[in-house]
């Protein structure tokens, strides 16, 4: 089951409260939920996973090229210094969901061990 989100933009999960901020917008096509559903998942995963996330971004886009549609999926994490950011263009959403947290799991990886040897 997906965490619940209160009036504030964050989700609570099973009495834990989850620190992280989620920003989810659709620009330039519909909102659909299953999508959204999606990256509130994938989120909470990498939360659960790497919790010194405090806040993140999700852009959506329908974009039209000759004749041909592309959907693309952007996400900006804040994380302590520098943010994070992935973005995929695929034919689906769904697809360019997968591919764009599958970037940031391995950005976060990569900063953990990083701040880990500090």
């Amino acid at each position: 089951k997906l965490p619940q989100s209160n009036d504030y933009g964050r989700h609570e999960h099973k009495n834990l409260r989850i620190k992280m901020n989620i920003n989810v917008q659709f620009v330039d096509t519909r909102k659909i939920a299953s999508v959204e559903e999606l990256v509130n998942e994938k989120l909470t995963q990498l939360e659960a996973k790497y919790d010194f996330i405090t806040n993140a971004a999700v852009f959506l886009k329908e974009e039209k090229h000759e004749g041909d549609r592309s959907h693309v999926c952007e996400v900006r994490l804040s994380v302590p210094g520098p943010q994070l950011f992935a973005s995929s263009n695929e034919t689906f959403f769904e697809k360019a969901v997968a591919r764009t947290f599958e970037d940031l799991q391995k950005q976060l990886q990569k900063y953990k061990e990083k701040i880990q040897r500090h």
